[in-house]
Formats: C-alpha cells, structure tokens, sequence
C-alpha cells in the first residue's frame, strides 16, 4: 500500500511539472493568431490603415451619404470570412448576389435586441462608424474585437482566437430621431 502511494505521489507530482512546462494553449493559440494576422496585413499593404480601436479599416468605395452614429440602425450587405478565406456570415447568395440586406443596430445593447453572431463583432460597430451611406469597405477585426477566445466552430463555424475579414456596403442608415417618427 505505501508503495502504492508513493507511486501515485510521484505521478501527481511529475504531471505537474509537465504542464508547468508546457506553454498555456490558449496563450499558443493566440500568438498563432498575431502571427498569421501581421503576415495577412503585412502580405496586404494594409498597415497604414489601424485604427485606434484596433481593426484595420479601409474605404473601397467612399459614400456619399449620412456618416453613421452610435444608436443608428443600419442596413447593409457584408461578407465576413476567416483568414483561410472561409466564409463565416454573408448576406450573399451561392452566386454572390445581395437580395435582402442586413439589419444592424450600431452599439446596441444585447438587452435592446436579440443579438444575432455578426451584431456580437465589436469591430464591425467600430468600423460602421467610420464609414458613410453608400459606401464600400474592408476591415481586418481581430479577435479582441469579435469573439474572443470563446469556443464557436461547433456552432458558427469560428475557431478560438479568429481574426475575422469583413467586407461591407452601406445602402441606408436610419437615425434616432428618424426611428422615433416612425
């Protein structure tokens, strides 16, 4: 018996220093991520284009209509795929076309709305805000700005630690006082 123990002692203590050793998986993950996010930006000549809150945000097509405000809701068409150019979100049709846009309500609140996935991406709400009716961009959201570490793939198709790539159009924006009168 006491050997028995003495056994089961030195195998607890041994797991112990093996994963002491062993680098934090979650932290692994994330470093992956940094790494293949500056080698896309890098790759993309897009470097010039972060922004303070931490996308990197280019206008394709710059609008001509209202800039959009926190409290807006929005109607847009996106596609929002991985790095690896898996498509994750889209208001696109098998053949690419836009049929019904999307609406999206600028920094609401989970308990204002049901949030669907895409209306959970801070980025996307940083990144809207920057943008005017009409327009066309293309934004680089890194996890910190989308779903984190959280555990989505089985769900929505998202790895842990996903930068995600967003292309979106504006086609209208309704403001607070326009919502109220309706």
């Amino acid at each position: 018996m006491r050997q028995y123990l003495y056994i089961l002692g030195l195998m607890v203590m041994l797991s112990g220093i093996y994963t002491s050793c062993k680098t934090n998986t979650l932290d692994a993950l994330h470093e992956d991520e940094v790494t293949a996010r500056d080698k896309y930006v890098k790759d993309k000549n897009l470097a010039d284009f972060k922004d303070v809150s931490g996308i990197y945000f280019k206008d394709s097509i710059k609008g001509t209509g209202d800039s959009i405000k926190s409290g807006y809701i929005v109607k847009l068409y996106f596609k929002i795929t991985l790095l690896d150019g898996t498509v994750v979100f889209t208001t696109e049709d098998k053949y690419g076309h836009n049929y019904e846009e999307y609406t999206f309500y600028i920094d609401a609140t989970s308990t204002t709305i049901n949030q669907a996935y895409v209306q959970q991406i801070a980025g996307l709400h940083s990144g809207l805000k920057k943008m005017l009716v009409g327009g066309t961009a293309f934004m680089v959201i890194p996890s910190e700005l989308a779903f984190k570490a959280v555990e989505n793939s089985a769900t929505i198709g998202v790895p842990r630690f996903s930068t995600l790539l967003a292309t979106v159009y504006v086609k209208k924006a309704i403001s607070p006082e326009e919502q109220a009168a309706q």
